[in-house]
């Protein structure tokens, strides 16, 4: 059989393999993409049963794409089975986008300092998250589908997973005797896997749970991982990778300014999130009638241009990028999301509009964080929950029903301290 597989190239991945263990963040196409893989899979789309795979033939393109991952899932397994040495480390598979990872992230931090030396391999079929790790020296971001991570668990000594809660996937005796902290942090973990293994076997479709016993408890989602495992928070503030190059640029690095994020475009043709508030460019203009003379600078990776918008940098930023401008801006306006948590990590205060998502949970206390005068809080109680409102309504009262001049005087008093405290610090 191993000499059946080394033919068709799944096991010619040592090409790639120096390349990957040197790299902290290895997504699965630099693993797929070694010459051995990719001729193996070439020779099997031009002679396996003899079949032309028609790119007209919906039925065989399917086919032909879901046999391609399963190569890539192989060879990347493979990779990490074989080539690389893992039996003292921990791995850590963590779900959701950015705000998720940033959680996560500063959780993995601090599991760190209470562990003491450790490495972390952190899994996750999110791409493009490897940078949010990247200060952390012993842990490497690895993008890989779930089963590629299921494969591999056995590999390691002890096996987590991060969705709103910690879950143990495997531990075996060494970790223990590795770890002498880990069996307190299980003995506080075990009360919650029990209590929430059905929220954790159907996530994300079960979220609410854990959020409502958060809430129940007095806890957030920035604490209650560390909540749930016993393990002390080390704050919010976090180093994430920064590039001020875009902010010295604009001349926007010796002057004050505010940001905004709208992540709605009419021009996208997609339907508008429930999430989503459709006035944050008339709190925008509220605010500059009050502060004329403070620049407006538009971020975010989707979004029609906002006609309060003095800069638009709206997908024209890497992540360090709009880091390095959040990290410089005096408040950023937004609906819950990820550019809300990095703003979190950098110490920029936000003014953060809710509805389907409950505010008792995802609120930072720092920030301005305005409840919804109807409704609100329906996040996770149907699958459909960003696309559909649970009133069957088409614009979501939660959203539509907030006041954007509430909403702008609401941020203005704490805006003005700010502008003032700036002024003074030179």
């Amino acid at each position: 059989m191993k000499n059946e597989m080394a033919a068709a190239g799944l096991l010619a991945i040592s090409p790639v393999s120096t390349h990957c263990v040197a790299e902290r963040s290895m997504p699965l196409d630099s693993i797929w993409s070694g010459g051995g893989v990719d001729t193996a899979w070439k020779n099997v789309q031009r002679q396996s049963l003899g079949i032309a795979m028609s790119r007209q033939d919906r039925g065989l393109t399917r086919l032909s794409r879901r046999t391609r991952n399963g190569f890539k899932n192989a060879a990347l397994a493979l990779h990490l089975a074989i080539n690389v040495e893992r039996r003292d480390s921990i791995a850590i598979r963590v779900t959701g986008g950015m705000g998720d990872h940033i959680v996560a992230v500063r959780f993995i931090r601090d599991l760190l300092s209470h562990f003491g030396h450790a490495k972390i391999d952190v899994y996750s079929v999110t791409g493009g998250m490897g940078w949010l790790y990247e200060p952390l020296p012993d842990v490497t971001f690895i993008e890989a589908p779930r089963r590629v991570f299921t494969w591999v668990t056995r590999r390691y000594i002890l096996v987590l997973q991060i969705t709103h809660t910690v879950d143990l996937v495997h531990m075996s005796s060494a970790a223990a005797e590795r770890w002498p902290e880990l069996l307190a942090m299980l003995q506080s973990i075990a009360p919650y896997r029990k209590m929430f293994s059905h929220a954790i076997d159907a996530h994300p479709h079960l979220d609410f749970h854990p959020a409502l016993v958060a809430q129940f408890q007095n806890v957030r989602r920035d604490t209650f991982l560390n909540h749930v495992s016993g393990v002390p928070f080390g704050g919010h503030q976090y180093p994430l990778p920064e590039d001020a190059s875009l902010v010295q640029s604009l001349g926007l690095d010796h002057k004050p300014y505010i940001t905004v994020h709208n992540s709605f475009n009419e021009e996208s043709g997609r339907p508008r999130a429930t999430r989503d508030y459709p006035f944050l460019d008339d709190v925008v203009k509220e605010v500059k009638a009050q502060l004329p003379d403070l620049p407006v600078v538009q971020v975010g990776v989707v979004g029609g241009t906002l006609s309060s918008a003095d800069y638009n940098l709206s997908s024209k930023t890497t992540q360090p990028q709009i880091t390095s401008v959040l990290a410089n801006s005096s408040m950023h306006f937004d609906m819950e999301g990820g550019l809300v948590h990095i703003a979190s990590c950098v110490g920029t205060p936000c003014c953060v509009v809710f509805g389907p998502t409950p505010i008792g949970y995802y609120a930072y206390p720092n920030n301005i964080n305005i409840a919804p005068r109807v409704c609100g809080g329906c996040w996770s109680l149907t699958l459909d929950w960003q696309k559909t409102c649970l009133l069957g309504a088409a614009e979501p009262p939660c959203m539509f029903t907030q006041p954007p001049k509430a909403v702008a005087h609401a941020a203005l008093p704490h805006l003005r301290v700010l502008l003032s405290e700036k002024r003074r610090s030179g």
